[in-house]
């Protein structure tokens, strides 16, 4: 009788260490999935992006980076094809989370994600800000099939477009007659966004224009590059 208490005592257990094992396995592998299935704007998982180096990102973020100066460059035509005004430099990304424009993945921190943007100034003669000034912008959107909506902040009028393959444009009209060009891309993971934004920074001379015309800007640096002193 002992014996057979016992036995059953054991199963008992061994069946309790089982479900709680699996539950815990479960829990745990629901965690993985739900952080290793959520796709970046580029349809990458962050388990793909474990399996690249240091230089893989950095070359991926570079093909990035020339992207957005297209879409850059092709709304800045809608406006002007005179110089525009620099707001800093564009080279480096941004870390990422809830920082950036779009909805960031599941998962998505500083840490582990980055975004790009480059912003553009453009003073045209006689501009007052005025909302009508939007129309070439939004015309522009409507031709691309872009789904856009305008805005009022404060005195200044803007509108905003969805690219619908990871960016977004913005344009922005000021009384004071400084119109405004932004492009985001939405969140790419990253294994480590300090290491590659340090990775690039080390290479990139941080020499930019103070001023240029559509489809001019500065390089962004090669993995070869000698690191800056």
């Amino acid at each position: 009788m002992n014996h057979r208490l016992h036995h059953v005592a054991a199963l008992v257990a061994t069946i309790l260490v089982l479900v709680t094992t699996g539950c815990a396995s479960s829990a745990e592998n629901g965690d993985d999935v739900a952080g290793q299935d959520s796709q970046d704007v580029a349809g990458m998982t962050q388990a793909q992006v474990a399996e690249l180096s240091l230089e893989d990102e950095f070359g991926s973020a570079s093909e990035r980076y020339v992207e957005m100066q297209g879409v850059l460059e092709e709304a800045q035509l809608q406006i002007s094809g005179g110089p525009w005004i620099w707001i800093g430099g564009d080279v480096l990304p941004v870390p990422g989370g809830a920082n950036a424009f779009g909805e960031a993945p599941e998962g998505a921190t500083e840490e582990n994600s980055y975004y790009f943007r480059a912003s553009r100034n453009v003073e045209l003669e006689g501009a007052t800000g005025a909302r009508a000034d939007l129309d070439p912008m939004i015309e522009y959107f409507d031709e691309k099939g872009w789904e856009s909506v305008s805005s009022e902040i404060g005195r200044n009028h803007e509108v905003r477009a969805d690219t619908g393959d990871g960016w977004w444009v913005t344009y922005t009209v000021r009384p004071n007659g400084q119109y405004t060009v932004n492009v985001y891309s939405e969140v790419f993971w990253t294994n480590d966004s300090g290491a590659l934004v340090s990775a690039i920074a080390d290479r990139d001379p941080a020499d930019f224009p103070e001023e240029s015309v559509p489809g001019e800007y500065a390089p962004f640096p090669s993995w070869s590059d000698p690191v800056q002193p």
